[in-house]
């Protein structure tokens, strides 16, 4: 490769696809067309290869220009996002981290959290924590809004805009169950099959703390049915609460199962047991970027 790679040709590539035409861009950047043109061209030297097609019916990126390009939009989102803590931290308006978290959520990680925002060995000095625990729809939207930073919460595959980082996982169990005759005598507290949980009466959550997408999504997976119980709650909060009512069963992550409560945990045909994951999910565009990202490192190294 002859020539230089410079951080301000590849913000010049960056604006160019975003304003999709080099004159839009142009003045976006208070260019002339030529000397925009000029700049890319040096790029393309260096590269060894043409980014864009130039015709009279408009720019596009050419096939090599749609291979490297994601790799361009990264370093121009990790430079914005660098100059944006940089000027933060310069300014000392090193505000407060908010963190949405599902009720389902292991305290542990709430911990964990807590101590590396303001705790010894932080991430960074001068930060404040602000916790907002809600169910998986209203957090959902306050990511969306900007009313929180991040969010701790099932990982269903949703915000594919986002950054994600896997932080934990607890086995689903099911609880208040059927009489021994599905199961066959004196089998303990055995793990229940995918195909003997869908003869349950489960009562589900209407709205999302995820164990209601989990269920449906594994009993659809190895052809079952659902069986559900005349009760519907309108958050996963209160599904505690119903298990001895004899309405219905109840699906719970593992550790929010009291002590002594009876409880068996559900294993697909393959032997492995169903699992709630969760995630940390945050904006590269959002408030203090790169310190989240930190935040959402430390509390992966934590998962057991």
């Amino acid at each position: 490769m002859n020539g230089r790679l410079t951080l301000e040709s590849l913000h010049y590539v960056d604006t160019v696809v975003s304003a999709g035409s080099f004159s839009s861009a142009a003045r976006t950047l208070g260019l002339t067309p030529r000397a925009l043109s000029r700049s890319i061209a040096k790029l393309e030297v260096y590269l060894g290869a043409d980014l864009f097609c130039r015709s009279s019916r408009g720019t596009a990126l050419t096939e090599f220009g749609k291979t490297v390009y994601p790799g361009i939009s990264r370093v121009v989102d990790l430079l914005d996002s660098v100059e944006k803590e940089a000027e933060a931290l310069s300014s000392g308006e090193c505000t407060d981290v908010r963190v949405g978290m599902s009720p389902q959520l292991d305290k542990k990680i709430v911990a964990d959290l807590r101590q590396n925002v303001h705790g010894p060995g932080s991430v960074e000095t001068a930060r404040g924590l602000t916790l907002l625990e809600a169910e998986f729809d209203p957090l959902e939207r306050a990511l969306h809004c900007d009313d929180v930073d991040m969010v701790l919460v099932p990982a269903l595959g949703m915000f594919p805009e986002y950054r994600h980082r896997l932080i934990g996982s607890d086995c689903l169990v099911v609880a208040g169950g059927p009489e021994d005759e599905f199961f066959g005598q004196g089998d303990g507290m055995a793990p229940v099959t995918v195909d003997q949980l869908s003869r349950y009466e489960l009562i589900l959550s209407r709205h999302g703390c995820g164990i209601t997408r989990v269920v449906k999504e594994i009993l659809e997976e190895e052809g079952c049915a659902l069986a559900v119980a005349d009760v519907e709650v309108s958050n996963c909060s209160t599904l505690p609460g119903w298990l001895g009512s004899g309405m219905g069963s109840v699906v719970l992550p593992e550790r929010s199962v009291a002590p002594g409560v009876p409880a068996r945990r559900i294993i697909r045909e393959d032997g492995t047991y169903v699992e709630m994951f969760y995630e940390a999910v945050w904006s590269s565009e959002g408030r203090d970027p790169v310190h989240l990202e930190k935040l959402a490192d430390r509390l992966a190294a934590g998962m057991s």
